[in-house]
This record gives structure tokens, C-alpha cells and sequence, in this order.
């Protein structure tokens, strides 16, 4: 313990009333003991007093002083796992930004997931792994000369000098720390920006890095989406090979709808990848059972639990949590009488009302078994009897527009 945890955070200064204060009063207790104006016992219990008043100065001090350091160190570290904070972080980049010498590379981290981890492990071991991640982020850039930081819940950073390493290196080295195995893997996305060639301050070095994180982890969700897509397709494309034309046809006519009643991109690309994945379900159903011409009522509340089913397979796939819900409310009816859960009206979402009316208007329009195809006009005159009940009249209107505009409509109108 050194002389500044003692004198407090005022140092020398802090001593001089008490000194003078001891100084004073045993130089007036020695006076009038040698004067025999003070007993003995009296003396040698005031000089005690005086000397624990002294001593207790000494302890108020020296807390005073550890309070004050860990209130500095709180103020630039972060509590849970003791990395530098943003504060700490937009300082070192405005003092590395105006340093002479080869730059610095600024990488932000996200680990993605960090939420669902806490909820069903508890937050102290949330927090715990949140330490284990930024031991292992200190341990793979420190060797590099870089500083380790976290800066939001689940976003930690790293500044590392370029030193005449590749900025590759030295993302690799940061993005590769965070990909461990086992119990505590998490997805992890990253964005990185040079300083200061890319950026010349603490604000637009964070709003660049940021932008190219996001931007990293849309394309590595749609990456994600697309391969368990296609792994989803494969396996209901080997038991029910017959589908697969009539659901590719479902899936342009959902997109073409969503885009005329101005859906947003995110809703319609959900709505092309579930316009494909809502028979998904059949692969949970005994393929006996779906041979059958009739069936008994348990045998047609298990026909009818695949969109349930649909929804739990697809949700275990990664990226499609948002298909997922589509998938279980793709068989509702805008009346109520439809299934799982007997939705009404606004209640079932509209991409949903969307993929049954184009399901349906491929269904009748494509070639199935023991059926002949019937013409889009004939198509569309059936969801138009059964606008209001089974289906959503806005999205039946909708699809008389675009075949309209496709000249479908042409021979019946004129």
C-alpha cells in the first residue's frame, strides 16, 4: 500500500489540520504533566485518545482514497468484465487518431444470442461467459499490442496498431477469439475501420465500424436463412416430390402480391422462403396417413396439426424464427374457422393472408394427381366466392390485379 492510499485524495494536505491538531495537544498534555498538573493515568489515556483520533484520521483518508480510485476506474471500465468502456474506447481513438505512426484498426464485435443465453442459463452465467469472451479477446489481441474494450451489452471492440499487419490480420485475430466451441458458442459479428486513414474521430470511427457490422451480419443471417431454406426444400422435395413445382409457383405469386400491397423487403423475403416451407409439416405426418382417401377424426386432427408442426421444425433452423410464424398461420381463414389457433380477420398476419391466397391460386392452377389444371380466371372467380370467409378480400383484389396486369383477365373482361 503506497503513501497515496494513506493521505487520501487530498495528499499532504489532508494531514495538516491533524498533525497540527496532535502536535498541539500533546505538546499542551506534556506541558502540564511535567508541570504535575495532569496525573499519570490521565496523561497516558489522553495521549491514547489523541493518538486513535489520529489514526482514525488516517483510515477516513486512506477509504476516502480507495473510493475515489475505484470511482475513477469505474468511470473507464466496465463493471462486469473489467475491459475499458465506450468512454474509455472514444478517448483512445481521438488520442490514436492525432498520433503520429502506421494507424490503428478499430474492430467492433457483436455476439448475437447473448439474450437467449441469459434468459435460460440466468444472468450470472450470462455474465460469467460475457468474462470467459473477454478473456479470450485480451488474450488474442494483446499479443498485438491492441486494447480490449466492451462497449454495450453484448458488443466488445478491440483497438489494435497496425504495426504494418494487414488489417485481415488483425480482424482475424479478434473475430477468431470470440468462436469457441462448446456450451459458450455464440454467432459473432464484426465490422472494422481504419484510423486514421478511414476515420479521423471517435464518432465516425464508431458510426463506420458499426455500419459494416450490420451490414456483416444481414449477409450472414441471409446466408443462414438460405442454406437451412434449402436443406428444409431437400427433405420435403424427397418425400413429396410432386409439390415442389406448385410451391416455387406459390412463392413468385406471394411475392409479387406483397410487393403490390407494399410489404418491405424483410416481410417479403419472409414471405417467399414460408410461401415454400408451409407443407413442411407433412414431414412430421406418417406417410400412411397421408395416403388415405378418408380419414378418421384423430387421422384429420393430425393432417391438420402440420402447420404446427411446420412452425417447430423450421423454427429450429437458424434465421427463420420470423418464417416460422407464417409457416403455423398459412392454413388460418380470414373468418376464424381455419387452423392451429382459429384466427380472425387482422389478427392473422397479412404475409400469412398473402401466402394462403397464393398457395391456393397455385394449388388450382398447377398439376396435381387424379386433377386437371383449371385457368386463371377460373382460379381467381373461386377465391373471389370464398373473399371474407377462407380468404383476405384485400389480397384477393391484389391478385385480380396483377393478373389483370398480366393479361390473364383479358378474354374474361372483354
Amino acid at each position: 500500500m503506497g503513501w497515496n492510499a494513506v493521505l487520501g485524495p487530498s495528499g499532504w494536505r489532508s494531514l495538516v489540520a491533524p498533525t497540527a491538531f496532535v502536535v498541539a495537544g500533546i505538546a499542551l498534555l506534556v506541558y502540564d504533566h511535567l508541570n504535575q498538573r495532569v496525573p499519570a493515568l490521565v496523561f497516558w489515556l489522553t495521549l491514547g485518545l489523541i493518538v486513535t483520533v489520529f489514526a482514525r484520521m488516517l483510515e477516513t483518508n486512506r477509504r476516502q482514497s480507495r473510493a475515489l480510485a475505484e470511482q475513477r476506474r469505474a468511470a473507464v471500465n466496465d463493471r462486469v468484465t473489467g475491459l475499458r468502456n465506450r468512454a474509455a474506447l472514444e478517448a483512445d481513438v481521438t488520442a490514436v487518431a492525432a498520433a503520429p505512426g502506421d494507424g490503428w484498426v478499430l474492430v467492433l464485435l457483436e455476439l448475437e444470442g447473448l439474450d437467449a443465453q441469459n434468459d435460460r442459463l440466468g444472468y450470472a452465467a450470462g455474465d460469467e461467459m460475457l468474462r470467459a469472451f473477454a478473456r479470450q479477446l485480451v488474450a488474442a489481441v494483446g499479443p498485438l499490442e491492441g486494447i480490449s474494450y466492451r462497449i454495450a451489452a453484448g458488443r466488445l471492440a478491440a483497438l489494435v496498431p497496425s504495426r504494418g499487419r494487414p488489417p485481415g490480420e488483425i480482424v482475424l485475430a479478434a473475430t477468431g477469439s470470440l468462436h469457441g466451441g462448446g456450451e459458450t458458442a455464440l454467432a459473432c459479428s464484426h465490422g472494422e475501420i481504419a484510423i486514421p486513414s478511414e476515420a479521423t474521430d471517435a464518432d465516425t470511427a464508431l458510426q463506420g465500424a458499426g455500419r459494416r457490422l450490420t451490414a456483416n451480419r444481414q449477409r450472414r443471417h441471409r446466408s443462414a436463412r438460405r442454406q437451412a431454406h434449402a436443406v428444409l426444400m431437400a427433405a420435403l422435395a424427397a418425400r413429396h416430390p410432386e409439390m415442389r413445382e406448385n410451391l416455387r409457383v406459390a412463392a413468385y405469386r406471394a411475392i409479387s402480391l406483397a410487393r403490390r400491397l407494399q410489404l418491405d423487403r424483410e416481410q417479403i423475403d419472409d414471405i417467399a422462403l414460408a410461401a415454400e416451407l408451409q407443407q413442411v409439416g407433412l414431414l412430421a405426418i406418417p406417410e400412411s396417413v397421408l395416403e388415405r382417401e378418408t380419414l378418421d377424426e384423430a387421422e384429420r386432427a393430425m393432417v391438420r396439426s402440420h402447420t404446427a408442426e411446420g412452425e417447430r421444425i423450421v423454427a429450429a433452423a437458424p434465421g427463420l424464427d420470423s418464417v416460422a410464424g407464417l409457416v403455423r398461420s398459412s392454413a388460418e381463414h380470414f373468418d376464424g374457422s381455419g387452423y392451429p389457433d382459429g384466427l380472425v380477420g387482422d389478427a392473422i398476419p397479412l404475409a400469412a393472408r398473402v401466402i394462403a391466397v397464393a398457395v391456393a391460386f397455385a394449388a388450382m392452377t398447377g398439376r396435381r394427381l387424379h386433377r386437371e389444371p383449371v385457368g386463371p380466371a377460373e382460379a381467381l372467380a373461386e377465391l373471389q366466392r370464398c373473399s371474407g370467409t377462407r380468404f383476405d378480400p384485400r389480397v384477393v383484389e391484389a391478385l385480380a390485379a396483377d393478373l389483370t396486369e398480366e393479361g390473364h383477365l383479358a378474354s374474361v373482361l372483354a
